[in-house]
């Protein structure tokens, strides 16, 4: 090939690219929040406004920096941009001026508005503290049990079961016996580990065993659905309450709930409502009737109930409204302390065969509402 040949084809190359930079030659996007991460037909879509969606969506804490080269920084970028045409194209269409989307549009602001509000009150009310003394409130009314760590070998049949008994009462060790001889896989090498837990944790065969057999002695052999099994109790002792950070979430839903049943109690009582339909189906209008004064200072709120230990804790329904919806009416105020159910520890050694199935964890707090992340197809 020619040199001419070769200069002709370059330029037709460079043509067919209508002089767009290669993406080593673009401009690189600074680090400094108030820098322009993209444009979009004139409208600027900055750094700060992919870091405060990544902060939203849980990628980066409040203090850290998401670096622009970066996947994640991309991906939100990409989602803006894809949000930011869509809106255009509706606006063009006018779209925003049709009834419905402007009911939506004003919800969709007084939804984010109050969540905002929520945020700030729980940023001021639900510190450290408060999360700390709830915590000590029902670790104090807590009823712990005794809790046994149990060994198990677990056999196919009655009769490999007694020959298993009978090397025991020989004299053999429990979890190298268990080792050797137990058909569960996942504790045999663990010398039949099934780790701590409460006759309330374990199916009803096992927790027969447990009451029946004291620390350090060897259970008669017992048949459930699994097989047969004979179980060593190494140590039984008082069961530990849960960890603060076990309690943190449902502790911090709650006190977020009750900060929003006061606020809401405040603002309508200094609110001037005046509602056009019946009050005898509205939870709102319901009349209170008036306590009387106290002769002397209220004696302190009681601390929260606790009932019975229960693998799963029971928390207050989320209380932060979803954006596409009208803010829904908080659920009636109530003068009773709060219930915060503590859980169990679990076993620590997966699977356990005669650990019950754990319930379901508890909902998390759901995030804040906030502008959708992902563009909805159009109709």
């Amino acid at each position: 090939m020619g040199v001419a040949a070769t200069a002709l084809m370059a330029t037709l190359a460079l043509t067919a690219c209508g002089g767009e930079q290669a993406p080593s030659e673009r401009e690189s996007v600074s680090v400094d929040p108030s820098a322009e991460a993209a444009t979009v037909n004139g409208q600027t879509i900055y750094v700060s406004d992919v870091e405060m969606e990544a902060r939203m969506k849980g990628l980066i804490r409040d203090n850290e920096r998401l670096e622009p080269e970066s996947v994640e920084f991309n991906e939100i970028l990409d989602q803006l941009i894809e949000i930011k045409l869509l809106a255009m194209e509706a606006l063009s269409r006018g779209l925003d001026e049709e009834p419905e989307a402007q009911h939506r549009l004003q919800t969709a602001r007084d939804n984010i508005l109050g969540n905002i509000l929520l945020e700030h009150i729980a940023d001021d009310k639900v510190d450290d503290a408060a999360i700390r003394k709830m915590y000590d409130a029902q670790v104090q009314l807590l009823v712990l049990g005794d809790e046994a760590h149990v060994r198990h070998i677990l056999a196919p049949t009655k009769d490999a079961i007694d020959k298993i008994v009978a090397e025991l009462r020989g004299g053999a060790e429990f979890s190298v016996l268990a080792a050797k001889r137990s058909t569960d896989q996942a504790t045999r090498m663990d010398g039949g580990d099934l780790g701590y837990m409460t006759a309330d944790d374990a199916t009803p065969e096992f927790a027969k065993v447990i009451r029946e057999t004291p620390s350090g002695g060897i259970s008669r052999p017992f048949e459930d659905q699994m097989g047969w099994h004979v179980v060593k109790i190494d140590e039984v002792r008082k069961e530990s309450p849960p960890s603060l950070e076990e309690l943190r979430g449902p502790i911090v839903q709650f006190l977020r709930r009750t900060q929003l049943e006061e606020i809401l109690k405040q603002l309508r009582g200094e609110a001037e409502i005046n509602k056009k339909t019946s009050p005898r189906n509205s939870r709102l209008d319901a009349p209170v009737e008036p306590k009387p004064a106290p002769a002397k200072p209220a004696a302190a709120a009681p601390a929260p109930a606790v009932t019975t230990p229960s693998p799963a804790l029971a928390t207050p329904a989320p209380a932060t409204p979803s954006p596409s919806t009208a803010v829904p009416a908080a659920p009636p105020l109530s003068t009773e302390a709060p219930t915060v159910i503590t859980p169990k520890p679990q076993a620590t050694t997966p699977p356990k065969p005669a650990v019950a199935p754990p319930a379901s964890a508890p909902a998390a707090t759901p995030a804040p509402a906030s502008q959708p992340t992902t563009p909805a197809t159009p109709q």
